[in-house]
């Protein structure tokens, strides 16, 4: 080939190649410009999707229920909550009597109403001492509930039934419903928490129930100042309600390192319905398998009473020590004379005493978790116990032992002279004294399993007569011994 053929083709051939350059990075271009477009499309896909679930998310916790002992649904974004609960507690156990008396013994005076004690009711018993279904939770706005429905013994009735209101980080809380009035802390804690099977025969003796009303409780880390006023109890049919009760607590409970101390005092003063002005104090010998009283004052004729209580508690690990002292001091009617007003009286046959009389109850008790368990608090009152080592998770759950002196004085003499059955200057309610040992093991935080020994020695009193008691000195001396033992079986939600 001649070398001028030869230079021709080849730049020909770079012509060619110059040409072909621009058309190959006019397709780059083409295919880096559909690509980024994809990619654009993909990015716009996971961003739509990123929304959907987020809303997804949003949406989780309204539809499926966090869990706290019964299932709780909860809308955080709206302030609404939702939680199911319930107590269950079924009693057995025996109340002995001294000899084998039949029918009823006493009363020693039966002319203002006092009862003796029927021993048909004695012996052994079974029973649903609690069985509550209900539920709580907030409102939008600071506002809560807790509704709570007793259906044992055959009937409905209520417990806590109450309306609560608490802005966000304030301390202030208010409480308007059904609700026991401010007093001990036995009384203010829970049935699921008490030491012993019943609580303190001071919540027994001096007639505390549930009443409709408002109460006020400033609480901060170390001290709760509450007062309430309320009026009188609606678990019945009455329509003349006119009963009434102003009552205050105050508590200092500082922490020292583990250790919980908690110290109170607590005041009520109670108004009687106005045709019903008297004032009727009894007791059961410390369990409720029985529905005898030991003690009976019988119905005396007074405007209401005026209670001062005092409350200690100290938790110290698995140990804890706990007392309480109430003195309840009737404003007696003690004029026989006294004019009421029209379709007011005292409510039927009352001892229109010579002057006003003052009863007392207390307690001291101990208590020992022998598993290392500490006994619950919060807030004034006794509270739920963490198990450390739970039944279901193969442990034995927690133990515990307790030990309880109660005492419950519904004596008092009020007047000169001789003292005689039916007298007005001498009250013949009687003394009570008990002797409570205790075991309860909690398998998780929700089981309880208690049983009780109790020996109660009583003096005076409505049955305080042959067979009954000893046939020896004055009826208001006379003594006689009750023993019992009990068991319970418990779950709450």
């Amino acid at each position: 080939m001649r070398k001028s053929s030869f230079k021709g083709l080849a730049l020909t051939t770079i012509m060619l190649l110059a040409s072909a350059a621009p058309c190959a990075a006019q397709a780059q271009a083409v295919d880096a410009s559909a690509t980024a477009e994809q990619v654009e499309a993909l990015q716009k896909q996971v961003q739509a999707l990123q929304a959907q679930l987020d809303a997804l998310k949003q949406q989780l916790p309204k539809a499926a229920p966090s869990w706290k002992g019964a299932p709780q649904w909860e809308d955080s974004s709206a302030g609404f909550t939702f939680k199911p609960k319930g107590t269950i507690q079924f009693d057995a156990g025996y109340v002995g009597y001294p000899g084998d008396p039949s029918g009823t013994v006493g009363p020693v005076s039966a002319a203002t109403g006092a009862s003796g004690v029927n021993t048909n009711n004695l012996g052994f018993n079974t029973r649903f001492r609690r069985a509550i279904i209900g539920a709580e939770g907030a409102l939008p706005g600071g506002f809560g509930y807790n509704v709570e429905f007793e259906l044992s013994q055959a009937g409905v009735n209520y417990e806590d039934v109450v309306l609560t209101y608490q802005r966000k980080g304030s301390p202030l809380q208010l409480k308007l419903g059904y609700q026991f009035p401010l007093s001990s802390l036995e009384l203010m804690s829970s049935s699921r928490f008490v030491s012993f099977m019943e609580r303190a025969g001071s919540t027994d003796a001096f007639g505390y129930t549930r009443r409709i009303g408002l109460s006020a409780a400033y609480t901060k880390p170390d001290f709760v100042i509450s007062a309430g006023l309320f009026g009188d109890d609606v678990a019945n049919a009455n329509f003349n309600r006119t009963g009434w009760q102003a009552s205050t607590r105050a508590i200092w409970m500082p922490k020292f390192g583990t250790s919980q101390l908690h110290l109170g005092v607590n005041a009520q003063y109670r108004t009687a319905a106005r045709d019903a002005q008297n004032v009727r104090l009894r007791q059961r010998p410390y369990t409720q398998i029985t529905d005898q009283r030991p003690l009976d004052t019988g119905r005396i004729a007074a405007d209401g009473d005026m209670i001062l209580g005092v409350e200690a508690a100290g938790i110290f690990k698995s140990f804890h020590v706990a007392g309480e002292a109430q003195w309840l001091k009737v404003r007696a009617i003690n004029d026989p004379a006294h004019v009421f007003a029209p379709n007011n009286g005292t409510g039927g046959a009352a001892a229109f005493l010579a002057d006003d009389p003052t009863f007392f109850s207390g307690y001291i008790e101990a208590g020992y978790f022998l598993t290392g368990e500490t006994r619950g608090y919060k807030g004034g009152r006794w509270d739920r116990t963490k198990v450390l080592h739970p039944f279901d998770k193969g442990g034995w759950g927690a133990v515990q032992l307790n030990a309880r002196v109660d005492h419950s004085d519904l004596q008092d003499r009020v007047g000169t002279g001789a003292i005689t059955p039916g007298s007005l200057n001498f009250v013949n309610g009687g003394k009570q004294t008990g002797y409570q040992l205790g075991v309860s093991w909690l398998p998780t935080d929700y089981l309880r399993f208690i049983a009780q020994y109790g020996h109660v020695d009583v003096t005076g009193g409505p049955a305080a007569a042959v067979p009954f008691a000893a046939a020896t000195g004055a009826f208001q001396d006379r003594s006689y011994k009750l023993d019992t033992m009990t068991v319970r079986a418990q779950v709450d939600f």
